[in-house]
């Protein structure tokens, strides 16, 4: 290296421009994480909880985008029925965040929150992006019936591209995947296709073309019953689309947000190329 040339830069950690705050509501201690201004993007995670990634901290450069921690994720249980109550203390975070109106988004197990809360209360979402959402899963695996390496591949198919996936916390297991497995059932529900079906609400979905969690013919269930959605897979990324493509996550993701209703809806399957 000569005196003249510079060291590349180092890439911050995903997540690093977001910071961390709390709210108290509905009995719990609510933790959440936000960057960015602009319109608000309220972001349900999957059943993990938390976890940054550089879609995110691209659509921060263009949103403000909050990331809520379900209610006994943190150190509380929550012994919430269905979905139907998980989404119901969502609106009681939003209202705690002072948020009336905002885009919706959800991935896997926050997809399927985010659905119930559109159906409960459309008023309140300007528009609602479903990334690989788990409710329904026909020709789909049980996570729990993959060996790690199995679960590494069905969930990115390039798993090179983000940090480790570490084994997830034995005390967090034990508090949260009861709730998980409770709320999640058998991923039928005909009753709430029916409430789907009247919604107004203009809607993204984008599935991985190779997810290997929950198979991306369940989109199509979604885009017949979604009278005003548009359904996109990505090409070479499985079921974490936003770490195996952020780029194309991004584009799209960003294009609905900015476009509104100018976006164009696909009543054809669209696919995103590389």
């Amino acid at each position: 290296m000569t005196g003249t040339e510079t060291a590349p830069a180092v890439k911050a950690e995903p997540g690093a421009m977001f910071t961390e705050g709390f709210v108290e509501t509905a009995g719990f201690h609510v933790r959440y994480l936000s960057a960015g201004d602009g319109p608000a993007v309220l972001y349900l995670p999957g059943a993990g909880g938390p976890v940054m990634t550089y879609a995110l901290d691209e659509l921060a450069e263009r949103y403000r985008v909050i990331v809520v921690e379900y209610p006994g994720w943190g150190a509380q249980p929550n012994d919430v029925a269905d979905f139907d109550g998980l989404a119901a203390q969502v609106a009681d975070i939003a209202t705690a965040l002072g948020l009336d109106r905002f885009h919706l988004m959800g991935t896997s197990f926050g997809g399927a929150c985010a659905l119930h809360f559109a159906a409960a209360h459309p008023e309140r979402v300007e528009s609602l992006v479903l990334e690989a959402p788990a409710k329904f899963r026909e020709a789909s695996v049980h996570p729990s019936t993959l060996s790690p390496e199995e679960f590494v591949t069905a969930f990115r198919s390039h798993p090179e591209r983000v940090p480790h996936m570490s084994p997830p916390d034995p005390a967090f297991m034990e508090r949260v995947w009861p709730t998980v497995e409770r709320l999640m059932g058998d991923g039928a529900d005909d009753g709430l296709l029916a409430r789907l079906a009247d919604l107004p609400t203009r809607t993204l979905i984008v599935f991985g073309r190779d997810d290997g969690i929950i198979n991306p013919i369940n989109g199509r269930t979604l885009r017949r019953t979604l009278r005003n959605s548009s359904l996109q897979y990505v090409f070479d990324a499985a079921h974490d689309v936003q770490s195996d493509r952020p780029e194309a996550f991004v584009d799209v993701v960003g294009e609905f947000l900015d476009r509104g209703m100018r976006f164009l809806i696909n009543y054809d399957d669209g696919l995103i190329n590389p």
